[in-house]
């Protein structure tokens, strides 16, 4: 590895690029705080734990690109080196990773009507990822070289857990617009009918754009393995998960208002994975996609009071007249 062009290039490219997506992060969770303070335990923990992860995952970024360009500056032999910071970056990612797969694999459990034989696959499949890269950054700081990282081994072990990751994306996504598509046969209204439509879309795009990275991630490391390229790629995957997880959480409240008011509904608000559909109790609901109701309309009558007729006393009219 000595074209800086095609190692230094990529790793400051990516880093910056992420380092503009953990913002997004930040605000995403100060948004999430403050419209569901009463939000049950596990999400707030979750939502912490993705922060924490962030903030983490952006310190080790901002510390390797600083031994790069500053500690290493002109040397072109420390350009093969590997910092314990990049090491650690690959199981930020996947510990971030195994907590927004977890999310979707609740939804696909309550869908299911907790059917083990779907999620346990993608559950087992999200664990030997986090196993992969969790040896992938052990021999990283073992070897400290890119040369020796790149051998068959821990090469495959590395490349199997960007496939697990792409796949167990692909997998969520098609269950996840299954069961949409399942719920839009079985619902007679036409605003729920778009509603789901819409929903299918944006569960297409937010798992193509995890999956398509992670790919583009892999590609690049099996087809140029002397640069940097894909770890550039890499900086970026952990907070596009993060991102996506979060979304699908703000978005919640928006969403419920929207079914509930009597405009129509904008194609234009961003819906990624929306867990709840919820309305009050006079609303019927079945199992939604992500686990939460989807409802219909039940239309109740009106209790309208009809006033009653007021009697009149009867008038002589000849004594009226003069």
């Amino acid at each position: 590895m000595s074209d800086v062009a095609w190692t230094l290039g990529p790793l400051l490219i990516g880093g910056s690029i992420a380092l503009v997506l953990s913002g997004m992060v930040a605000v995403q969770c100060i948004v999430f705080y403050r419209l569901y303070p009463n939000e049950i335990r596990t999400r707030v923990v979750a939502v912490l734990a993705i922060w924490i992860l962030d903030i983490l995952h952006s310190t080790f970024i901002v510390i390797s690109l600083f031994n790069y360009l500053v500690d290493f500056f002109g040397d072109r032999s420390r350009i093969d080196h590997i910092p314990w910071s990049i090491g650690l970056t690959i199981v930020a990612t996947a510990i971030t990773t195994l907590i927004v797969h977890w999310y979707y694999c609740q939804k696909i459990f309550k869908s299911s009507n907790r059917n083990w034989w779907i999620v346990a696959p993608i559950v087992l499949l999200a664990f030997l990822r986090l196993f992969a890269a969790s040896v992938s950054t052990t021999e990283m700081i073992r070897l400290q070289r890119y040369s020796a990282f790149t051998e068959k081994y821990p090469g495959w072990v590395f490349t199997t857990g960007l496939s697990l990751s792409a796949g167990v994306d692909i997998i969520i996504t098609c269950w996840l617009c299954y069961f949409l598509r399942r719920m839009r046969g079985r619902t007679a209204s036409t605003t729920m009918a778009h509603v789901v439509d819409v929903l299918t879309l944006y569960t297409l795009e937010n798992g193509l754009l995890t999956g398509l990275t992670v790919t583009a991630s892999l590609i690049c490391w099996v087809a140029m393995p002397n640069n940097l390229v894909f770890l550039g790629l890499h900086f970026v995957i952990g907070k596009l998960y993060a991102n996506s997880f979060l979304i699908s959480l703000n978005t919640r409240k928006a969403l419920r208002d929207m079914r509930l008011s009597k405009n129509e509904w904008d194609p234009q608000v961003p819906v990624f994975s929306p867990d709840d559909l919820s309305a009050p109790h006079f609303l019927s609901s079945s199992r939604s996609p992500y686990g939460l109701p989807a409802v219909s309309m039940t239309v109740r009558p009106r209790k309208s009071r009809v006033p009653l007729p007021i009697p009149r006393p009867d008038i002589d009219c000849g004594a009226l007249s003069p």
